[in-house]
């Protein structure tokens, strides 16, 4: 699939900068960037066309159906659990935040993705997203990705990307 590598890509870049970025509101404008211009790219592939207000207002949607939803909180605690585990990578600053917006830049990505399979959208045409079917998505896509197994393994690419000089570790459930 076209859209893998720009994935990769986008979440690996949210995860450095929310790791690197000691000030909150900061890491929150940094991640909403990336997620506009992944918004961008990720429509280009789908022949969705954003202009970069329109690619910021998709992102900010997301992000506030991803409150809403809860699913902030709840990655944010299942991948601290996970982390908690191993105390090289507990006591690493902002690993789980940095962890934490990598995998919810995931689950955006890879919602939009499957929100563009489904539905045929111009917005340049003057349609507008369905919020709601974007929420409905959302929330599968979330569901789909919060196995254990798929969580220690997403864990450990993230310790791998934001502390390489962290070279074995164990990440146990």
């Amino acid at each position: 699939d076209r859209a893998n590598p720009i994935i990769e890509q986008y979440q690996w870049i949210a995860a450095a900068a929310a790791f690197a970025n000691p000030v909150p509101a900061l890491d929150i404008l940094a991640t909403a960037a990336i997620n506009a211009q992944m918004v961008m790219d990720l429509g280009n592939i789908y022949q969705q066309k954003f202009s970069l207000e329109q690619a910021q207002t998709v992102a900010g949607t997301m992000g506030s159906l991803m409150l809403k939803l809860g699913l902030v909180e709840l990655s944010t605690k299942a991948i601290g659990t996970v982390l908690k585990s191993n105390a090289v990578t507990f006591v690493a600053g902002g690993l789980v935040q940095g962890v934490s917006a990598a995998y919810l830049t995931r689950v955006a990505a890879l919602s939009l993705v499957t929100y563009f399979e489904q539905q045929e959208i111009a917005l340049d045409s003057g349609s507008n997203l369905n919020v709601d079917k974007l929420r409905q998505t959302l929330q599968n896509v979330f569901q789909q990705n919060q196995q254990v197994a798929f969580l220690q393994g997403f864990v450990k690419q993230g310790v791998k990307c934001l502390l390489p000089e962290v070279q074995q570790i164990e990440v146990a459930g």
